[in-house]
């Protein structure tokens, strides 16, 4: 046991690890490196020039948009989604730490059928990085107004009351809305 600490020391004597280098000659010292990020969690951002996105899933979530061809843009995780009331909030994971990030939620418009006979729509998470390059592993909250899905399942099933399945672009998760 001794035999691996003392040659330890030894190896760091030879190497000049005991300290600073003498000031004859010798480079300067170095600060010891940063420590390595952690995943970090915070606020979805957006890119100059929009109005910034909600900060924490209990402030004003965007509006799911309704459009022709929903499509995935940049690499995204979806870890979990949570539906408080008419709002979806989404925990995310990707990669970025350089620049702003946005996402919006986007939806064709129609329904179709669950296994179980309810109404299903498939949802895409689309992920803007705006060219962010770096490789930070981000952690990230969105939240999102279900309002036009609960509105175009009232004008379909002239009813107040419903559940709709909610499926995800190119994930397992699912969610179920109801009202």
């Amino acid at each position: 046991m001794r035999k691996p600490v003392w040659s330890g020391l030894v190896l760091c004597a030879l190497l000049g690890c005991t300290g600073p280098k003498s000031s004859t000659g010798g480079e300067e010292p170095q600060p010891p490196p940063a420590p390595a990020e952690s995943p970090t969690e915070a606020p979805v951002e957006a890119p100059p020039g929009e109005p910034k996105a909600p900060a924490a899933p209990d402030s004003a979530p965007r509006p799911l948009q309704v459009t022709a061809s929903p499509a995935p843009k940049d690499d995204i995780v979806l870890k979990s989604v949570e539906l408080q009331g008419d709002t979806l909030v989404v925990r995310v994971m990707h990669s970025g730490g350089c620049k702003p990030h946005t996402y919006e939620l986007l939806w064709n418009g129609g329904f179709q059928k669950s296994a179980a006979g309810d109404a299903r729509a498939e949802l895409v998470l689309a992920h803007t990085a705006n060219g962010d390059s770096c490789e930070a592993l981000l952690n990230r909250t969105a939240s999102f107004e279900l309002g036009p899905l609960k509105q175009r399942w009232r004008e379909q099933n002239k009813g107040e009351h419903g559940a709709v399945e909610l499926r995800f672009t190119g994930s397992q998760i699912t969610g179920r809305y109801t009202f």
